[in-house]
């Protein structure tokens, strides 16, 4: 499986979505936008190509797509994981805290076990300063309570789109190798609860999107 985009692959894209007649700041706007709106969900594959071909994918491949679209244009970027804790899903606005009202069996599940996971987003250098990029979810899970970055400048810190630790793994551009490795020494009870507690997410997403919720 390649977790970067070739060339062909890379205009292919840029066709697709009208970004090769941009400036160089609209085009950092515009890759932001069109990743982030790829729906969130598990396709079983990091591959950046296999997102955008299947429209959909998770924080890893949705940020391997943005990194290359990005690396294209002369952007330097960074591969970047944090520890994420699913119980502490949580954001913080206006002097209080944020809830996401996950379905009952989530909130069971959550309630039950600790769910513990490898959150993957990008710093990419622009006007001479590292800038964090989150564009894991999109914009119409906003109505579930979700954290949406609706509006960027290029320039900002994007807030996480999950609440995460301290817990920071740098990774230059191999993301996908370090989140393997990370994956493969959890515990096997956490990560057997890891591996369900994602599957009836992604599940309880696709349903809310096909209005059965």
């Amino acid at each position: 499986m390649s977790y970067s985009l070739t060339e062909p692959q890379i205009k292919e894209i840029f066709k697709f979505w009208n970004i090769n007649d941009l400036n160089i700041n609209n085009k950092i706007i515009k890759i932001f936008e069109n990743v982030r709106d790829i729906p969130y969900g598990n396709i079983n594959s990091r591959s950046p190509y296999d997102v955008f071909k299947n429209n959909m994918g998770t924080c890893s491949g949705k940020h391997f797509l943005a990194r290359d679209l990005f690396n294209y244009i002369g952007i330097k970027t960074k591969d970047m994981i944090c520890l994420q804790r699913w119980k502490d899903l949580t954001w913080f606005e206006n002097d209080s805290y944020k809830i996401i009202e996950f379905a009952e069996p989530l909130k069971d599940f959550l309630y039950q076990y600790e769910i513990i996971d490898f959150h993957n987003y990008l710093m990419i250098m622009n006007n001479n300063r590292w800038t964090q990029v989150d564009l894991t979810l999109d914009s119409k899970l906003s109505s579930l309570g979700f954290k949406i970055q609706e509006r960027w400048d290029g320039n900002s810190d994007i807030p996480m789109c999950f609440v995460t630790t301290n817990k920071i793994w740098e990774c230059g551009n191999f993301g996908a190798e370090k989140k393997a490795e990370l994956v493969s020494k959890l515990p096997d009870d956490i990560s057997k609860n890891r591996k369900m507690f994602l599957k009836a997410f992604t599940k309880w997403l696709d349903d809310f999107r096909n209005n059965k919720l």
